[in-house]
């Protein structure tokens, strides 16, 4: 930044009337002084001059010591006094030049009052310059007190960061911990060969070995015999599902035209419901008919389906006598939806049959 300011023709700003005008003495003093710098480093008005400061120290007449060396240099949203003065002498002389070529043009009355208008208002932009140039006096004091703070608040964010460092790395240490070795259970599988120490909860988390291929055959044998039993002994069998077949453990029960269902038996209570293994529709759709027309049957959805209406005619069995059994609901939904593809079978190939003709 300059030394030099913008300086107005001296034959605007004197003249024989100029050391009686307040606007002229405020001109004179400035004119009289050296620029000196705001808090940002630039000029301002204390009778010598003073160099802008460096970021690792100061040059020329002002020597910062080392502690004011390390403090972070505030400059933002400043604006060099010199600027400030240069801008208000160029607009005072604007100001003046255009009111002299006014003038003229005026009656005398307007004259005046134009000149005092003038006059006012340069008086008081001149003072409120003159109280920023006693202020700048202080601008070292000011800019340092700014960097102070600055400095501070550095500090604080470093401290803020050291200390979530600490809390993070604090919060992740029981994850990377190591326990102590255990020596004295090391020590006795070693000599013993086992651990006598275990909780028996421990044995339930693990899975029994496998059965052999006689003892699924034993359990399968057992299953089937329990199922008969149950046929026996007075379970419901719908006259439709009166053929059936008994064998591995299941039921397979055959309706011809319609369906066949394969049951069996989760647990050897009397009242537990019967498990769906399979169900196949023997209901086939029409082949003659277009790819388009085919009926796609959901045994799977079918199967769920069932299976739920086998649990709850169980429980309602346990609560009442009046509910029909468990193979009666499940002939009655299975023979339904035989009943409901064999109808849409019809349908389609009625509507074959109508667009043909």
């Amino acid at each position: 930044m300059g030394h030099d300011m913008q300086r107005v023709p001296s034959t605007t700003l004197s003249g024989p009337d100029s050391a009686s005008r307040p606007e002229s003495r405020h001109l004179d003093a400035m004119h009289t002084t050296n620029d000196q710098l705001l808090p940002n480093g630039t000029q301002a008005y204390n009778g010598e001059i003073a160099e802008p400061w460096t970021q690792n120290g100061a040059s020329g007449d002002t020597n910062l010591s080392g502690s004011d060396a390390e403090l972070p240099q505030v400059d933002a949203k400043m604006i060099p006094l010199s600027i400030t003065i240069s801008r208000l002498i160029t607009y005072a002389y604007t100001e003046l030049v255009t009111l002299v070529d006014t003038l003229p043009a005026r009656t005398d009355a307007d004259r005046r009052s134009e000149i005092l208008k003038y006059t006012d208002h340069m008086t008081d932009m001149l003072t409120k310059l003159l109280v920023l140039v006693r202020w700048a006096k202080h601008a070292p004091q000011i800019q340092k007190c700014q960097n102070i703070i600055a400095y501070l608040d550095s500090q604080n964010r470093y401290f803020d960061c050291a200390v979530d460092s600490i809390y993070a790395a604090f919060m992740s240490m029981p994850g990377v911990r190591m326990r102590n070795y255990d020596v004295g259970n090391a020590a006795e599988i070693l000599s013993t060969g086992s651990y006598q120490r275990l909780p028996v909860a421990i044995k339930r988390m693990v899975p029994p070995p496998k059965l052999s291929k006689h003892q699924v055959r034993e359990t399968l044998e057992a299953i089937s015999g329990i199922i008969r039993r149950r046929i026996l002994c007075g379970e419901p069998v719908p006259l439709a599902m009166r053929r059936y077949v008994i064998k591995n453990g299941r039921i397979v029960f055959t309706v011809p035209g319609e369906f066949e269902a394969q049951l069996t038996l989760l647990q050897y209570e009397d009242n537990i419901p019967w498990h769906i293994v399979s169900v196949r529709v023997l209901v086939a759709g029409d082949s003659l008919l277009p790819s388009e027309q085919q009926i796609a049957v959901n045994t799977r959805q079918i199967v769920e389906f069932a299976q739920q209406i086998l649990v709850g005619a169980s429980t309602q069995n346990q609560d009442s006598s009046v509910q029909p059994p468990q193979l009666v609901q499940l002939y009655d939904f299975l023979h339904q939806q035989c009943f409901t593809v064999l109808l849409e079978t019809v349908y389609k190939q009625a509507s074959v049959l109508r667009r043909a003709r």
